[in-house]
């Protein structure tokens, strides 16, 4: 349970967690989580549970992000697979192929846990799907009540979006040059505490949209 207080503090001032995309010397894209300075919490590689055939692909560049087993490592804690798949719901598994849950995309993607109970939702951001920066969602329970809002980085300017809420976190919003990616990375806006299922799923979507290049929503379609 999460009790008003700690509510009310994640509503005051929000917890941004942010998704930078890079590429190692095998060509394969990462994703580096920060919420804060220092070293990222977590580090997501394209591909990293593929087969020998995806590997090759992806080192002699014909694979710039798409389906694939993706794999998020937390500083602390076990990995998560995240499967992309083309069509099919994105399968989240442990490396001992140890079922977390899924998601299944559409208009209205919704997250399971591996019984099968729905933990996330994600939908179109209310001022809209798509933008020149970005791509846009409410992430939220099952009853409605929105705990974050998620945008798939598309340029530079896509950074800035949602920081009035917070300008002395620009620290981490500033950006060079930009590469030759897919996507630049995801923001995250964290309105209230998570479960540890509920952050694992949040992030497993940051990488199921700008690595696994999986749509949500209507605006990515």
């Amino acid at each position: 349970m999460v009790d008003e207080a700690s509510g009310q503090a994640f509503a005051d001032r929000p917890r941004f967690i942010e998704g930078r995309i890079a590429r190692k010397l095998n060509n394969a894209l990462t994703l580096s989580f920060h919420d804060g300075p220092g070293d990222p919490f977590g580090t997501a590689v394209q591909g990293g549970a593929d087969g020998f055939g995806r590997r090759m692909g992806v080192l002699f560049g014909f694979k710039n992000g798409g389906v694939g087993v993706h794999v998020y490592t937390p500083a602390v804690g076990p990995a998560l697979h995240v499967e992309s798949r083309d069509r099919e719901p994105t399968l989240l598994t442990r490396e001992d192929d140890q079922a977390v849950g899924q998601i299944q995309r559409g208009p209205v993607c919704t997250g399971t846990d591996a019984a099968g109970q729905e933990i996330l939702r994600w939908i179109d951001h209310p001022d809209g799907a798509k933008t020149p920066d970005a791509f846009r969602l409410h992430v939220t329970r099952p009853d409605g009540a929105v705990v974050a809002h998620l945008d798939v980085i598309r340029t530079l300017a896509g950074w800035s979006l949602g920081r009035e809420l917070a300008e002395d976190l620009l620290w981490f919003g500033h950006a060079g040059q930009p590469l030759k990616l897919p996507f630049l990375g995801t923001s995250v806006r964290v309105f209230a505490p998570l479960s540890p299922l509920e952050e694992e799923m949040l992030l497993a979507s940051c990488l199921d949209t700008a690595i696994g290049l999986r749509p949500y929503g209507t605006g990515m379609g």
